[in-house]
């Protein structure tokens, strides 16, 4: 084969492998066996135990990826990031395919430029590729993880401005006389964002658990480590149990909650900012430059 053959036959590996990693990284459709089992988690509280033939069918319906992830979430000294994975709606085997996925990537791309050196004329020597194999498979391992925490860090403003208007909406529907249980269904199903699904799972994971709603809310919380959804949970479980007035509580932490969010954004665009003034001023140095450049050179020139 030619030179140019080979380099096309490269590209189209390189190329493809590529193009499958995104198409992984992409987030998939929901899975619906998956969403069953997390609705039927109270089915220990005298629910129907789920068929072992439904249980192999649900196995084999897994894809692949997320079976070999799996495996690998028994490697010793192996830490998640549990709560973002959570927020961001992914499990842990997915998580851990995905790394695995990176890490065969940096394996891969030194011997592929060591093809495409040797076929052009320059030679490398076996250590480079080896080293720089292993250095980059160990530098994209961790990859995902700021990854994820990056997307949760995002994931996490707008489930808190998912939980402000789930907080106004319930005070609303208690000030129109609905009990506190129903109170939190009703507003929950006004919402479409993800926000406002994951509070209706959780409401309905309590209730197929014959739980109050506020206990599901309280599950939901420390799973996703959101501390004003657990606030909501304590002034709903007060309201139900000894009927205390909430209007007033809910309206005003949500209008704290709205004030903690906007002093994020403000801090968030003052570092932006200040980001900004390096490129700023190294742009006007280099304009400075430029125009006195001749003025200097043509008087040096001419001394």
């Amino acid at each position: 084969m030619t030179p140019l053959a080979w380099l096309i036959v490269v590209g189209a590996l390189l190329g493809g492998g590529l193009a499958l990693l995104v198409a992984e990284l992409r987030p998939g459709p929901p899975d619906l066996g998956a969403a069953l089992d997390r609705l039927g988690a109270g089915r220990g509280s005298g629910m129907a135990v789920e068929p072992p033939a439904r249980r192999a069918g649900a196995e084999s319906a897994t894809p692949r990826l997320d079976r070999l992830g799996g495996r690998l979430l028994d490697l010793p000294g192996l830490t998640l990031p549990h709560r973002e994975l959570a927020l961001l709606g992914r499990t842990p085997a997915r998580f851990m395919a995905h790394k695995l996925l990176f890490a065969l990537l940096g394996l891969l791309i030194p011997p592929y430029l060591v093809v495409f050196a040797a076929l052009i004329g320059t030679g490398l020597s076996p250590v480079v590729p080896v080293i720089g194999s292993l250095g980059l498979a160990a530098a994209l391992w961790f990859l995902p993880d700021l990854v994820v925490r990056s997307e949760a860090k995002a994931g996490r403003v707008e489930y808190l401005h998912g939980i402000a208007a789930y907080l106004e909406l319930v005070a609303l529907e208690r000030a129109a006389d609905c009990g506190p249980a129903e109170a939190l269904v009703r507003a929950a199903a006004v919402g479409r964002s993800a926000v406002f699904r994951r509070i209706t799972d959780a409401l309905d994971r309590a209730t197929l658990a014959r739980q109050a709603p506020w206990d599901g809310l309280e599950a939901l919380a420390g799973e996703l480590g959101l501390t004003p959804l657990q606030d909501l949970a304590d002034i709903m479980r007060i309201s139900g149990t000894d009927g205390a007035a909430v209007y007033r509580t809910l309206r005003a932490r949500a209008r704290n909650l709205r004030a903690e969010l906007l002093a994020e954004d403000l801090a968030r665009a003052n570092v932006d900012s200040e980001r900004m003034v390096a490129p700023g001023s190294a742009l006007v140095t280099l304009m400075t430059v430029l125009i006195a450049f001749p003025a200097v050179y043509q008087m040096f020139r001419g001394g």
